[in-house]
């Protein structure tokens, strides 16, 4: 049995994650800044919940020991936190990769890590489809913080000290395991349909014509399981993680809509209003992406298209309502 360490792994990705290799019988530590689950049972010896302060190399060192992999998903992504605060956003995002590395040069082989990165890297007018051959502009504090992560990660797995690898995730959507984005602004569609399954009146900005790549979280965990046991995949490289089909966001919100009310049968509202003024230039991009290299190497290929995975969204948020005794609510 692998032991692999998955950072933010409270969080929406990470908690998916964790739930597809426990049930592959991998055993997990699990790290976030938050305190341990009092009733957590640690004689169970497969799952170990781990309060870290990973900015400091003695914690990846004892993260580490007797480990077999890692997947570092802890990250502030809020953009505009990381631009009113450029050094606490790097002090939160860019210093632990710094100590993960330190560590790593302790240890007797070539540590594998998969780091979660962003395909926003590429700027706010890529050329579409974008792939790994197309030149980084990022344009925010985030997605050169990003960008600074995995150069290191790069020229770490040069040095022979690390085998890492960088997905680059397009708009990661879906119920996943039942936990939340806490970022809005990072996860867009979620966030109205969560405001759907509730009746809410849905605000698109202009006439939602900025085109968006959506990518169904089950894949997403998918791409990341196949990258843990890829040595192939992790020399350094980032890859593009994205469905490679484009939807407006006007058309995104329409099949939002429509799968409210097919499965709430509750009729969703959809307002358009203007952009606010002080909308970044990275909110105003079309993007969509070209996952073939990473298909190549893996066999991975994004099984859920964007009907199907807003679907199973509110077919799983009503099971959970009505478990809960709110048959009428999709949360």
């Amino acid at each position: 049995m692998s032991t692999v360490v998955i950072t933010g792994a409270r969080g929406y990705i990470g908690s998916a994650l964790a739930k597809s290799l426990s049930s592959q019988g991998c055993a997990l530590r699990l790290v976030s800044r938050a305190t341990v689950p009092q009733n957590f049972d640690r004689a169970s010896g497969t799952i170990d919940h781990v309060q870290a302060d990973l900015r400091k190399e003695q914690s990846w060192q004892t993260l580490l020991d007797g480990a077999d992999a890692v997947v570092h998903l802890s990250a502030r992504t809020d953009l505009r936190a990381a631009e009113a605060n450029p050094k606490e956003e790097r002090e939160l995002n860019v210093e632990p990769v710094e100590a993960l590395i330190r560590a790593a040069r302790n240890c007797r082989r070539p540590f594998p890590v998969v780091f979660a990165s962003t395909v926003t890297i590429a700027g706010h007018a890529p050329p579409i489809p974008v792939s790994e051959q197309i030149q980084d502009e990022p344009c925010t504090v985030y997605d050169r913080h990003k960008l600074e992560c995995e150069t290191m990660l790069r020229d770490a797995t040069r040095q022979g000290f690390l085998r890492a690898c960088s997905l680059r995730l397009a708009n990661v959507y879906g119920y996943g395991s039942g936990i939340a984005s806490i970022n809005s602004n990072r996860g867009i569609l979620n966030e109205i349909m969560r405001r759907a399954g509730r009746g809410e009146t849905l605000t698109l900005y202009g006439k939602g014509e900025y085109v968006r790549d959506f990518i169904f979280i089950g894949d997403v965990v998918d791409a990341f399981c196949r990258a843990l046991v890829s040595d192939q995949v992790r020399d350094g490289s980032h890859y593009v993680i994205a469905s490679g089909r484009g939807y407006t966001l006007a058309q995104a919100f329409d099949l939002v809509a429509k799968e409210a009310l097919r499965c709430t049968r509750r009729a969703v509202e959809i307002r358009n209003v203007s952009e606010p003024s002080d909308l970044n230039s990275i909110e105003r991009r079309n993007f969509v992406g070209d996952s073939t290299l990473f298909q190549k190497l893996t066999g991975w290929r994004a099984q859920v298209d964007l009907q199907n995975g807003i679907r199973d969204y509110f077919q799983r948020s009503l099971t959970v309502s009505r478990v809960a005794g709110a048959p009428h609510e999709a949360a």
